[in-house]
C-alpha cells in the first residue's frame, strides 16, 4: 500500500486517547501513541500537556502532535482563528456537536525540505471551553502524497470524541508530594491556575499555567524546580547577573532576595532565585522562575509563591 487513493481511504478503527483522556480520535490500525523523546537530562513528556501519535507506512511517516493550549474560547472560535491565522491558510468548522467545537486549519504553503511538514491543524473547544490543538505532520518521503495524507488527517479529525478529563478552573488548594516522600508543597491556587508536574530521576518541576482567553496576548510562566542541580534562566534571555535588580521576599517563611530582570524592548519580565531547602532534604535546592510580559502578572504569582507552605 502507498498509492494516494489507498492512503486517503485507510480504515480508521484504532481509537486512541489524546491528552490523557481529554478527547479521542480514530486512527489507522498501526498508529501508536509514542511519547516525544527528550534529552537524558530533561523531564519526560507530560501526558496532560502533549500527545504524539505516529503512523508509519513504509518510509512515509505521519505524526499527530496534540498540545494543551491552556486557553479558553466560546463559540466564536472559528472567527477568532480566521482573524489570527495567515491569510493564505484555509479554515472550516469540522465538528459542532455534543459540546464539542472543532476548526480545521490548512496551511497555504509548505516547505518540503523540512523534516516535519505541517499539513493540517485542528483546534478543539471541549465541554469545559478549554482549547487544545492537534497538528498533523508528514516527512519528506510522504510529501508526494501530501493531498492524500491531508484527506486522511481530516477524516481522523472528524472522528473526534469527547473525553472525560476536564481542567479545574476553580480557586482551590492543592497538595504536591516532593519526590513521593513525606514532605509536600501546599499551594493555594487562585481561580484559573493549573499545575502539572514533570520529573526525572533526581529532580521534579512544577509548571503553573494561567488559563486565558485564546485572543488574550498576555502570557505568564511559573516553574518550581526541586533538585540538586538547577540553572538560572536569565542567560537564556540574554540577561547577565549585572542586569539584576534585587528585591526582598519570602519562600516557605524564610527571606528570599529575588533577582529581577526587565526588557521593555522585548516586553519580558523575569524574576527568579535558587533557594536552599535543607528543611526538605539535605542539600536540596528549589529554583523558582517567574516569566511574563507584564509586571502585574509577575506580582500576582509572587503572591502565590509566597503563600506556599510545607507539610
Amino acid at each position: 500500500m502507498g498509492a494516494a487513493q489507498d492512503i486517503a481511504n485507510l480504515p480508521l478503527t484504532n481509537k486512541l486517547s489524546i491528552l490523557n483522556g481529554k478527547a479521542s480520535f480514530l486512527f489507522p490500525d498501526k498508529a501508536e501513541n509514542i511519547a516525544r523523546a527528550t534529552n537524558i537530562m530533561a523531564a519526560d513528556a507530560n501526558a496532560n500537556r502533549e500527545t504524539r501519535i505516529v503512523f508509519d507506512l513504509g518510509q512515509q511517516r505521519l505524526v499527530f502532535f496534540a498540545r494543551e493550549l491552556y486557553v479558553t474560547s466560546n463559540n466564536s472560535l472559528p472567527e477568532t482563528l480566521a482573524n489570527g491565522n495567515e491569510a493564505e491558510s484555509k479554515s472550516k468548522v469540522l465538528t459542532n456537536k455534543d459540546s464539542l467545537l472543532s476548526v480545521l486549519v490548512t496551511p497555504g504553503g509548505y516547505d518540503s525540505t523540512e523534516s516535519a511538514i505541517l499539513i493540517n491543524t485542528l483546534y478543539v473547544k471541549t465541554q469545559d471551553n478549554a482549547v487544545f490543538s492537534i497538528n498533523a505532520f508528514i516527512n519528506p518521503e510522504a510529501y508526494k502524497n501530501k493531498a492524500a495524507f491531508q484527506q486522511l488527517t481530516e477524516k481522523v479529525f472528524a472522528s473526534l470524541l469527547k473525553g472525560e478529563r476536564r481542567i479545574n478552573f476553580k480557586a482551590r488548594t492543592e497538595t504536591w508530594p516532593i519526590f513521593g516522600g513525606n514532605k509536600k508543597f501546599v499551594i493555594a491556587l487562585p481561580e484559573g491556575f493549573v499545575v502539572t508536574k514533570d520529573k526525572k530521576y533526581d529532580f521534579e518541576v512544577l509548571k503553573f499555567q494561567k488559563i486565558k482567553d485564546i485572543a488574550d496576548t498576555n502570557w505568564l510562566s511559573l516553574t518550581i524546580y526541586t533538585g540538586h542541580h538547577p540553572s538560572y534562566f536569565y542567560g537564556e534571555y540574554d540577561f547577565t547577573n549585572d542586569n539584576a535588580v534585587k528585591s526582598g521576599g519570602k519562600f516557605l517563611g524564610k527571606p528570599v532576595e529575588w533577582l529581577c530582570f526587565t526588557s521593555e524592548e522585548k516586553k519580558l519580565y523575569l524574576k527568579e532565585q535558587k533557594i536552599s531547602a535543607d528543611q526538605i532534604e539535605n542539600g536540596l535546592i528549589v529554583h523558582i522562575a517567574m516569566l511574563g510580559n507584564n509586571l502585574f502578572s509577575i506580582d500576582e504569582i509572587t503572591g502565590l509563591i509566597e503563600g506556599i507552605k510545607l507539610e
